[in-house]
C-alpha cells in the first residue's frame, strides 16, 4: 500500500468517525433512541470523556494549561464565534468545486441555488430575539401552560421569560421559541428563522442524495473506460497477474482519484445523517415541540415514572391541567387530583394541528409590540 492510499485511507476514517460523531451529539438526546446504544454514546460524548481529559490535563499538565484550554474551548463553542461558520461555508465551495470538476450537475442547480440562498437567510435571519421593546408582545403569543413553562423573569435579560423561550448562553439573549444554537450557522435557530433553516436542511439533503448518486454513477463510469469492468487483470509487486473483483476495480478507481473518493465518502455519511434530521425536524416541528423542548417533555417522562404528575382540577379552572406535584408536597395539595401513568396521556398545550403548526414556522408572527409601533 502506497503512502497516498494510507493517506486517503486516514482521511476517509477521519470523515466517518467525524459524521458518526455529528450524527451523535444531533440525534443522542432524541426520544426514538432513548435506551439504545445512541444515547450511551451521546452522554460518553458529552459527559464522560470531557471529564476523563480534565482529569487527565489536571494530572498531566497542571491547572494554568488546563484553564487555559477551558477557556479556548469557551471561546470555541461557549460564544458566537464565525470560526464553524466559516469552515463549513469553506467546504461547502470547495465540495461544490470538486463536484462541478467531475460531473455538470445543471438538473440539480435550482436545488443548489435554493440551498445556498436558504443558508445565508438562515445565518442572517433574527432568530426572535427578545427586547425589552418585544417582550410583551412575545409573552402574549404563547401561554404559560405550568407543566414546561412558568411565568417567571430570566436571570440574565433581567426582563420577563416568555413561554417556549430560551436563554442562549453563546449569544447572550433569549430567542423565541428556540431550538437550538447552531455552531454551523454561528446564529441560534428560533422561530423568526426556523423556516430557513428547514429549507436548508431539506435542500441540502437532496443535494447530498443526489451527488452521492452522481459521483457513484462517475466512478462505475471510469470503471468502465479504464477497462476495469469484466474481469480485468492488473499484475502486482511480484509481477503476478490478478483478476481484479468488483469490490477490487472500485477501490482502484477511489485509490486513483483521491478527491472524488474523499467527496463520494463524505457525501455518503451526510445524505443518511441529513436526511434523518431533516425528517426528525421536520416531524417535531408537526408535533408541536422544539428539539430544546424535547429534553423538558424526558423531565416530564422521568417525573411520570416518579409518581410526581398528575391531572387537577382547580377551582377556578373548567379544565384539568398537567402539573409536578413532588412527593413532600404532595399531602399539603389538596386539590383534586388524578395520577398520570404515561406521556402520552399528557396533552401538549401548544400542538395546534400538523398543519396549524407547520404554518406557524413557515409564516411566523412578528415579535412588535403594540408601544414599538406607535
Amino acid at each position: 500500500m502506497t503512502l497516498w492510499s494510507v493517506t486517503v485511507a486516514c482521511v476517509l476514517a477521519t470523515l466517518l468517525v467525524f459524521g458518526l460523531w455529528v450524527f451523535v451529539l444531533i440525534l443522542g438526546p432524541n426520544r426514538m433512541f432513548r435506551g439504545t446504544v445512541v444515547e450511551r454514546a451521546y452522554y460518553v460524548v458529552t459527559e464522560t470523556l470531557p471529564e476523563a481529559l480534565e482529569r487527565w490535563a489536571r494530572d498531566s499538565v497542571g491547572d494554568a494549561v488546563t484553564v487555559h484550554a477551558e477557556r479556548v474551548w469557551n471561546a470555541l463553542f461557549g460564544r458566537r464565534n464565525p470560526l464553524f461558520q466559516i469552515l463549513a461555508i469553506v467546504l461547502y465551495w470547495v465540495g461544490l468545486g470538486v463536484f462541478f470538476a467531475q460531473v455538470a450537475p445543471i438538473p440539480i442547480s435550482v436545488t443548489l441555488a435554493a440551498n445556498i440562498g436558504s443558508y445565508i437567510a438562515a445565518c442572517a435571519a433574527d432568530p426572535g430575539v427578545i427586547t425589552a421593546a418585544n417582550v410583551d408582545a412575545a409573552c402574549r403569543q404563547f401561554a404559560y401552560d405550568r407543566l414546561l413553562y412558568f411565568e417567571r423573569d430570566c436571570r440574565t435579560c433581567q426582563r420577563r421569560k416568555p413561554a417556549r423561550s430560551k436563554h442562549c448562553s453563546a449569544c447572550g439573549h433569549c430567542v423565541q421559541m428556540m431550538d437550538h444554537h447552531c455552531i454551523w450557522l454561528n446564529n441560534c435557530v428560533g422561530l423568526g428563522n426556523a423556516r430557513w433553516f428547514l429549507a436548508f436542511l431539506a435542500t441540502f439533503s437532496i443535494v447530498c442524495v443526489y451527488g452521492a448518486w452522481l459521483l457513484g454513477t462517475v466512478v462505475l463510469e471510469l470503471r468502465h473506460v479504464r477497462g476495469l469492468a469484466s474481469g480485468a487483470v492488473i499484475w502486482d509487486e511480484l509481477g503476478q497477474p490478478v483478476e481484479l473483483s468488483f469490490k477490487s476495480s472500485i477501490l482502484y478507481v477511489l485509490d486513483d482519484s483521491p478527491l472524488l473518493a474523499v467527496l463520494l465518502v463524505l457525501l455518503l455519511i451526510l445524505a443518511p445523517a441529513i436526511g434523518v434530521f431533516t425528517a426528525y425536524q421536520l416531524r417535531i416541528t408537526m408535533l408541536g415541540y422544539t428539539s430544546n423542548e424535547e429534553s423538558k417533555w424526558l423531565n416530564v417522562a422521568d417525573a411520570i415514572r416518579d409518581g410526581v404528575v398528575f391531572a387537577v382540577r382547580e377551582s377556578d379552572a373548567a379544565h384539568e391541567i398537567i402539573q409536578v406535584i413532588e412527593k413532600e408536597d404532595q399531602d399539603a395539595d389538596r386539590r383534586p387530583r388524578r395520577p398520570i401513568a404515561h406521556l402520552r396521556d399528557v396533552p401538549n398545550a401548544y400542538h395546534r394541528g400538523a398543519w396549524d403548526n407547520l404554518k406557524l414556522v413557515l409564516y411566523p408572527p412578528p415579535l412588535v409590540s403594540k408601544a414599538h409601533l406607535s
